[in-house]
């Protein structure tokens, strides 16, 4: 199995003003980084090694104190090391601090700043070492593959009605633009943006799917909008899955997006997501009838929950040629419980209003619908890309899928500094130059 990385980091400056909050002129300058020639991944051979950096542009000496913990996604710590260091007036002091783990996983570094006995400030970042050797039990039930052919079944027994309306404002001498509904699974009436290049034929087209509370009202060019426009080369179907966007008839959320992850949590037969998985099929029945589409050159793409739902419909639906995923959530659901406040926090308010439905029924229920259970069976290449500061879906529950998958070639990029925003608009920029080197577009 080929498994090729490609790998991107900020720059120093970057670090300092996008990641930290010091103003320039401060009369210190302090950040916690990783190496130079390190993205934030160690292999299994070396350490993980984090600098801490201070420039101090007083006329002052600074004298301090630096406490590092190294410690487990469990909190639990592994190491303390304490430093002193002295930087003198208009001068910068790197301190560096290491850490060899004793087995594969992300790992999290504290330094406290302390002067005068007093702490002052608190500096973290996550690291990996060998993820490539990270491996998450699956937890597929013995009725998974049953679960989703039946699925597919009743998808397929409902109407899809295609519905296609010109929008001749947002239509330019380039491209058309159309609202598109249809029905989904249990009759639910979906909408999204249609827009293909003006009188051109076997055109590759991009599934896009929306973020958690995201929804899809124009699809801009890239050049438009960096951070979710689309070339205008390809066609591209946005697609507001039930709940997101103009598709809230049935599921309606309201201000609280984040109770969408529970919706019907205690019946895996309605829980939202098998009925948002249906939508994102249903948009690849309405791509596979456009005769201007080059069906073998369909690819699927979006973020968080929409790089999970990439995913999963990659693995059951052979008409996806590409999948890119980006930060993408519904990796590793036990995980996330974890790892993360605001899954846990969800459930315990679903369980406390179902008071019926256990913990460990919801996280049966999940498995359903945690994309490492799917991984095995992506065949495409797939693309993912991770923020390794991401605390709303982190780097380990990423890869708990991605090592999972199977096809023949698979690629991550890994932002050492990036949050849930993962590599922004320019990994927005290089992933369609993924995709066009893989549809020959170059």
């Amino acid at each position: 199995m080929l498994n090729t990385i490609f790998l991107k980091k900020y720059n120093f400056i970057g670090c300092i003003f996008l990641f930290f909050v010091f103003p320039l002129h401060a009369q210190y300058e302090m950040n916690l980084e990783f190496p130079a020639e390190s993205n934030g991944l160690f292999n299994s051979d070396k350490a993980i090694e984090i600098i801490f950096f201070c420039k101090n542009n007083s006329t002052n000496k600074l004298v301090g104190r630096l406490n590092c913990q190294f410690a487990n996604l469990n909190g639990q710590a592994l190491s303390n090391e304490t430093k002193t260091f002295e930087v003198y007036a208009k001068d910068l002091q790197a301190v560096v601090f290491s850490y060899l783990p004793a087995k594969a996983g992300f790992y999290k570094a504290k330094v406290e700043l302390e002067r005068e006995g007093i702490k002052t400030q608190v500096y973290t970042l996550t690291a990996g070492y060998a993820t490539d050797r990270i491996q998450v039990a699956k937890t597929e039930k013995n009725d998974f593959e049953a679960f989703w052919q039946t699925t597919l079944q009743e998808l397929a027994q409902v109407n899809p009605q295609f519905k296609l309306t010109p929008r001749p404002t947002l239509s330019t001498a380039q491209y058309e633009m159309y609202s598109v509904e249809m029905k989904s699974l249990d009759n639910v009436i979906i909408r999204g943006i249609y827009r293909h290049p003006k009188g051109k034929k076997n055109v590759p087209v991009i599934l896009q799917i929306p973020s958690l509370g995201g929804g899809f009202i124009n699809t801009q060019s890239l050049v438009e909008q960096p951070l979710y426009g689309i070339p205008l080369d390809f066609a591209v179907l946005s697609l507001n899955i039930r709940g997101h966007g103009n598709s809230r008839d049935q599921v309606n959320m309201g201000k609280n997006m984040f109770a969408y992850i529970t919706h019907n949590l205690h019946d895996k037969k309605k829980y939202v997501y098998r009925g948002a998985v249906a939508d994102v099929i249903r948009g690849l029945d309405f791509l596979s009838q456009r005769a201007e589409i080059d069906k073998s050159r369909i690819a699927i793409e979006g973020a968080s929950q929409g790089g999970g739902l990439s995913l999963i419909v990659a693995a059951l639906d052979s008409r996806v040629k590409l999948c890119a995923a980006d930060v993408p959530f519904l990796c590793d659901m036990e995980g996330l419980t974890t790892q993360t406040d605001w899954v846990r926090n969800e459930i315990d308010k679903y369980i406390k209003k179902n008071k019926w439905l256990s913990f460990s029924q919801a996280l049966h229920n999940l498995s359903y619908f945690d994309t490492k259970n799917f991984a095995h069976l992506i065949k495409v290449p797939v693309l993912m890309s991770t923020g390794l500061q991401d605390k709303t879906c982190p780097p380990a529950t990423n890869f708990a899928t991605f090592n999972k998958i199977k096809s023949s070639f698979k690629q991550y990029c890994v932002y050492p500094y990036g949050k849930h925003g993962g590599g922004g608009r320019e990994h927005r920029k290089l992933k369609f130059d993924w995709i066009r080197n893989w549809f020959g577009m170059q």
